[in-house]
């Protein structure tokens, strides 16, 4: 992403529960920066297109599966309560 996107980025990835690992310069140059972060699949849906809205459509992303964590317990009694009323 370009540099100048690169705080709104973090700040987003945070509030989709993700956890920023770190973030480098562009190996090839230029004024673009990669962000590592971990971030739950289900907060990944829409991301491509705010991804794109954020970076004035320069952005990009690549993702690949790390691991299965708990779900927080107020997230999962929230689906409890979803599933039970969509019956």
């Amino acid at each position: 992403m370009p540099d100048s996107a690169v705080g709104a980025v973090m700040s987003d990835l945070s509030g989709r529960r993700g956890r920023v690992l770190g973030s480098e310069s562009d190996p090839g140059g230029g004024d673009r920066t990669q962000v590592r972060a971990e971030v739950p699949a289900v907060e990944l849906l829409r991301y491509l297109v705010d991804l794109r809205s954020m970076t004035a459509g320069a952005g990009t992303f690549t993702r690949e599966f790390a691991r299965y964590e708990p779900m927080p317990g107020h997230l999962a009694d929230q689906a409890r309560k979803d599933h039970a009323t969509s019956r």
